[in-house]
């Protein structure tokens, strides 16, 4: 309702300062107005009240910090022709003490609705800097988790290469029972040499049994660490995000801080106004 007002009251000031300033500048046709002209004093006047009707309803249906919010937004030399035109010339019965004085509430009124900015800028400042220490925290513990993966990953790379070194271990030494079986067949042709040949048979199977199962746990090590490098990458996306959201976060945070700054500068200036206002 707000914006509708304000938008209302903007165009009818911008239509009676046109009005305003064209009754200055009125159509003659040989030597007559023309009634059909914009500046024409009879459709002018209509157009004056007709806007005036309109501002003042719309102002009725604002609240005081509505109209004081809206009237912040009001050019000074547009405020200062309507006050003109109300008024009229302040040469008989208004002294220069009381222009000081209305330069001095407007100024007042300029500087509570700077207080006001600043206030809002300050409160969302605060809220964003909330959300940065947020973003911070969880980055860290993104971080940590990311350390712990890493580690993770180190020691799943430590479990395969030992179990690729016993792989080596047993596969060197199902070589050298083999050659072991070949010399004994060679020397030895009876039964002792096939119960020898029986054991070592059963010490190759159960050499093989273990060989399969290292392969076994090799492959599911690798899966293990497949695994494991997905998570990693995927952390290390949610890591990436997270930092180009605390950047854009920094940034914003650091287009408030301007603004408030600017917003205080003109504080100062509108401070500085009213006190030489007093002092004249």
């Amino acid at each position: 309702m707000m914006t509708d007002a304000s938008d209302m009251l903007a165009a009818a000031l911008e239509q009676m300062d046109g009005i305003i300033a064209g009754s200055k500048a009125m159509d003659y046709s040989n030597g007559l107005f023309d009634c059909q002209s914009p500046t024409s004093p009879i459709l002018g006047g209509f157009r004056v009240l007709h806007l005036l009707e309109d501002l003042r309803g719309a102002l009725e249906l604002m609240d005081n910090e509505e109209r004081d919010n809206l009237r912040c937004q009001i050019p000074d030399s547009t405020a200062e022709g309507l006050a003109e035109w109300l008024h009229g010339r302040m040469s008989n019965g208004h002294s220069l003490e009381s222009v000081y004085q209305e330069r001095l509430s407007r100024l007042e009124s300029d500087k509570e609705c700077l207080i006001l900015q600043v206030s809002v800028l300050t409160d969302q400042v605060e809220v964003q800097g909330e959300k940065i220490r947020d973003l911070d925290s969880c980055l860290d513990l993104h971080r940590e988790k990311l350390a712990a993966t890493e580690e993770l990953l180190q020691q799943e790379l430590l479990n395969r290469s030992e179990l690729e070194t016993q792989k080596l271990e047993l596969m060197t030494e199902v070589s050298s029972l083999k050659l072991k079986l070949t010399a004994v067949e060679r020397d030895h042709r009876d039964t002792e040499v096939r119960n020898t040949q029986s054991l070592f048979q059963s010490q190759i199977t159960e050499l093989r049994f273990r060989v399969t199962d290292s392969e076994n746990e090799r492959l599911q090590f690798e899966k293990q660490l497949k695994s494991t490098n997905e998570e990693l990458l995927l952390l290390q996306r949610h890591l990436e995000e997270r930092e180009l959201e605390l950047r854009i976060l920094r940034e914003e945070g650091g287009e408030k801080r301007e603004c408030q700054s600017r917003a205080e500068g003109a504080d100062r200036g509108g401070s500085c106004c009213s006190s030489s206002s007093s002092v004249s």
